[in-house]
């Protein structure tokens, strides 16, 4: 989930005179290496759009700008030294660690981590450049000896966790508790996004009702999205975790029935329409929603009551009382059903259990919405690829936690060089879905005895 706290471009800074230099065995000054990474990372611009920036500008004093290919280069650098660079030890860690999974056989393992102090001096909250990345792992198979295995190495490298966070994955969870087999101390906490993400799935998903809300919403959604009325139509359900965004089809709803309860002349002026035509399109279109009224004020109180829950623990962090504090704001919300009451209980249940395994008087971390964050947009920006299968590029998500420095830029590019980003994709990822393809196709040429143009 992206994180609306964040200030737009992060890793631009001011022009200093060490940036108007050049890396030791480089052509093009760090400025141009920082604009390029900051398009790239921050305005989600791809390697062919960057590099035609620069060449569009004249200003720089530069006769041929970087090509796609070096900034691709550039980048990979920068972020296979930023996941060595050597890290802080500290001794009260928070480990933020999930598993991305794409198109292709590999899926890639992430591991944050943040200071309990920082966290606690940020006021509970965490942006992209308040965290470090631990471990980036690419795995074509992931068990939970594996993950015990790459937490093991974190610890080895940065210190041992007072906390690790997840969303209880299978094989993440089994890895975290091989981990605590040895290290007893570490708070094991179950990512309270996904906690209550799941107990929505609990109650909606056997709901026949909510099952036929569900196709009555795609099926008008696809009725308005080429007419007139398209302005009105449901957002779009997301294909993975749709009981994260079910507060914006809730919204719709309770609009579209207000609309359905007192429309008047401007809906037809919209329309193009007479207001008894407007009304009876209306009716023909959104009428269907009455039926389910009732339904859509029992499932808002379940969604009111994760929000409830979500911003206490991220605003407040996850505490022992934590439970007492989300029942008292939702004291003003009565259950009206027995369905309601048995919500709530299981919602407040949930943070009670998390939250006693924290120390009396202390606040901990609660959410891995961070990380989930930097997952979506290492997906967004993966687009720009011809294939969404996990690549090389994966090393930009140390780059989306990081401020650009020239200090940075210049260790980095004096420190990495081209063949250790191979050598690390070699050993990450084997050969790319491109080389795969064109030795397939190579090979049979060769036995058609056509001509290989590859």
């Amino acid at each position: 989930m992206p994180d609306s706290s964040q200030k737009p471009f992060p890793s631009l800074q001011r022009i200093t005179a060490d940036e108007l230099a050049s890396a030791k065995g480089h052509v093009y000054p760090l400025l141009l290496v920082r604009l390029a990474l900051t398009w790239v990372c921050d305005a989600q611009t791809s390697y062919r759009a960057a590099a035609l920036i620069f060449s569009t500008l004249n200003g720089l004093g530069i006769a041929v700008g970087p090509c796609a290919e070096t900034i691709r280069l550039w980048l990979l650098r920068v972020g296979l030294f930023l996941l060595r660079r050597p890290l802080p030890r500290y001794t009260d860690w928070v480990y933020l660690l999930d598993l991305t999974i794409q198109l292709g056989a590999h899926k890639c393992l992430v591991i944050l981590g943040i200071s309990l102090a920082q966290f606690r001096s940020n006021g509970y909250r965490m942006d992209h450049h308040d965290v470090h990345v631990l471990s980036v792992q690419v795995l074509t198979r992931c068990t939970s000896q594996m993950v015990h295995k790459h937490l093991t190495e974190v610890r080895k490298r940065v210190g041992t966790p007072v906390q690790i966070v997840s969303d209880h994955g299978s094989d993440i969870l089994g890895g975290i508790r091989l981990f605590r087999a040895k290290h007893k101390a570490v708070i094991e906490t179950y990512d309270i996004t996904h906690g209550l993400a799941i107990l929505l799935k609990r109650y909606l998903e056997p709901d026949a009702r909510w099952d036929g809300f569900v196709k009555a919403c795609e099926r008008t959604r696809q009725q308005l999205q080429q007419t007139a009325g398209s302005f009105l139509q449901p957002p779009a359900w997301r294909q993975k975790a749709r009981y994260l965004n079910l507060e914006g089809h809730l919204a719709w709803a309770h609009d579209m029935l207000l609309l359905c309860a007192k429309a008047d002349a401007t809906l037809a002026e919209e329309l193009g329409c007479s207001p008894e035509q407007g009304k009876k399109w209306l009716e023909e279109k959104l009428g269907w929603l009455r039926e389910y009224q009732e339904d859509v004020r029992q499932w808002s109180y379940f969604q009111n009551v994760v929000k409830y829950a979500e911003e206490e623990i991220k605003h407040n962090g996850l505490r022992r009382g934590s439970w007492r504090r989300i029942r008292q704001a939702l004291e003003k919300h009565k259950p009206m059903s027995e369905r309601e009451r048995l919500f709530l209980r299981d919602a407040i249940t949930l943070v009670r259990s998390e939250g006693e395994k924290v120390p009396a008087r202390q606040s901990y971390v609660g959410s891995t919405d961070v990380l989930e964050s930097l997952f979506g947009k290492y997906k967004e920006l993966a687009e720009h690829g011809p294939c969404r299968e996990i690549t090389a590029n994966v090393l930009m998500i140390p780059l989306f936690a990081t401020a650009l420095t020239a200090t940075l830029l210049r260790q980095a590019l004096e420190s990495v060089h081209e063949h250790d980003v191979r050598l690390w994709v070699e050993q990450q990822l084997g050969p790319s879905p491109q080389k795969k393809k064109r030795a397939v196709l190579h090979a049979s040429r060769q036995e058609s005895g056509g001509p290989d143009l590859t």
